[in-house]
């Protein structure tokens, strides 16, 4: 039986990668800050990954290694994590270090966190471990909550949602990119894989519309993030779209 260690299991992603893997007959090992509930074939580990020595005990020889764990609003803190997991992955003997990122980082070097998420990229490709890197788009459930976080009450208008201007982009459902780490986390390392992206590119007025936001404004927001999204930065140029739309995606929330 496959052993199958999640860092950040607690995540978006996490939470729909854990069933898959379990589904799949593997054993799992969910490492989150905070354990979850265990499960037939899931037992979950409360662990930090910032702390030095962190995994020693957690990681044995041939595990598969899923490294979700992400800390985008801490400058550096992906690169210091992904060092800790590939540090303790190899001293284990893990067959398989399977690493999760984003789609189009070379164009998006102007947020501190997509630079970090590159480096850390650098430090997987660069660990001689057999490893798989996975890039995809946005999901569905981050820009909902993004909307959610721009949407303000104004006195006598009501809701009001601050877009960023300029930006388009082609998210996805993070159950289809769970789908897809599963089967790589089961099979052979195999490097970069292909890139994920939603089924359509859309701006953020068609999002926002899109969830029953009716009150827009688009403004040159100056947040690192949107502005490195600008001009089509962070629509992939080569992508395999998977799962459902946006709208799809919406209706059954």
């Amino acid at each position: 039986m496959t052993r199958v260690v999640v860092t950040g299991a607690s995540g978006t992603l996490g939470r729909a990668l854990l069933p898959l893997l379990q589904a799949s007959g593997a054993e799992v090992v969910a490492l989150s800050r905070r354990a979850g509930p265990a499960a037939p074939g899931l037992t979950w580990a409360a662990v930090d990954l910032i702390q030095p020595g962190a995994l020693a005990g957690v990681l044995r020889t041939g595990d598969v290694v899923v490294h979700l764990a992400t800390q985008p609003l801490k400058a550096g803190a992906d690169v210091a994590l992904t060092r800790q997991v590939v540090q303790a992955a190899r001293a284990a003997g893990a067959a398989h270090l399977v690493y999760m990122s984003i789609a189009g980082l070379e164009r998006l070097q102007g947020a501190p966190y997509y630079r970090d998420k590159w480096a850390a990229e650098r430090l997987v490709d660069g660990s001689g471990m057999p490893y798989t890197i996975l890039r995809t788009t946005q999901f569905h459930e981050f820009v909902d909550e993004l909307l959610r976080r721009l949407t303000l009450p104004v006195p006598g208008l009501g809701p009001l949602t601050l877009l960023p201007a300029g930006v388009t982009l082609r998210p996805l459902a993070a159950g289809a990119a769970a789908e897809r780490l599963c089967a790589l986390s089961l099979k052979a390392p195999a490097g970069r894989v292909a890139d994920l992206c939603g089924p359509e590119a859309l701006n953020f007025p068609e999002l926002a519309r899109a969830r029953g936001r009716r009150r827009v404004l688009s403004l040159p927001l100056p947040v690192p993030i949107f502005r490195a999204w600008r001009g089509g930065a962070a629509v992939p140029t080569a992508a395999q779209p998977v799962g459902r739309t946006w709208a799809q995606w919406s209706a059954g929330r």
